[in-house]
C-alpha cells in the first residue's frame, strides 16, 4: 500500500476529486417594459448570471439590492421613467453600474446620460449586442473590483488602531 492510499484511508478520505462548492454568479437586473426584450436579455446573459427581469421600474428599483452587480434600464416606460429609476437605484446603491438600453436613439440624450449621469453605457436595442455584452462583461469585473476595494477599506479601518490623543 503506498502512503498516499494510506494516509487516505488513515484520515478516512476517498480518491475521488473534492466536490466543488459552486461560484455564485453576479446579479443581473434587467428592468424594461418590453417582455421580448426582457426574454431576449435573460437568454443571452443566463449562462454567466443570475439574471432577474423587471417589467416596471417601481418593481425594478425595488429588485436591486447591494449585491446587485449590473442593472440594463430601459428609458422610455409607462409610469417611473428610466431617468428617474437611475436616480432612485443611484441614490440607494451608488456603486452598482447601470446600463442604458433603449429603442429610442438619441445623441444628446446619451451624451447627457454618460457625461453628466455616469451612466457605465448607452446602447440601442437594434443596434450592436456583442458591444452591449462586452459592456456587461466590463460593468460586472468594475462591480467586483470596486465591492472588494470597499470590503479591504472597512477591514483596515476595523484592525487600524484609534488615534485617540
Amino acid at each position: 500500500m503506498t502512503s498516499a492510499k494510506f494516509t487516505r484511508r488513515f484520515r478516512g478520505t476517498s480518491d475521488e476529486a473534492p466536490e466543488e462548492t459552486p461560484k455564485e454568479r453576479p446579479i443581473v437586473v434587467v428592468l424594461d417594459d418590453d417582455p421580448r426584450m426582457r426574454s431576449a436579455l435573460a437568454f443571452t446573459l443566463r449562462h454567466d448570471y443570475d439574471v432577474r427581469l423587471y417589467e416596471s421600474a417601481q418593481e425594478g428599483i425595488a429588485g436591486v439590492t447591494e449585491m446587485t452587480s449590473l442593472v440594463i434600464l430601459d428609458i422610455r416606460m409607462p409610469g417611473i421613467d428610466g431617468l428617474t429609476a437611475y436616480l432612485k437605484i443611484k441614490a440607494l446603491y451608488p456603486k452598482v453600474p447601470i446600463i442604458f438600453y433603449t429603442a429610442f436613439q438619441d445623441i444628446l440624450e446619451k451624451q447627457d446620460l454618460l457625461s453628466t449621469h455616469k451612466a457605465f453605457g448607452y446602447f440601442d436595442k437594434n443596434g450592436d449586442v456583442s458591444g452591449l455584452m462586452a459592456a456587461v462583461e466590463k460593468a460586472v469585473q468594475h462591480h467586483s473590483v470596486v465591492s472588494s476595494m470597499a470590503s479591504a477599506q472597512k477591514l483596515v479601518r476595523a484592525i487600524r488602531p484609534r488615534d485617540d490623543h
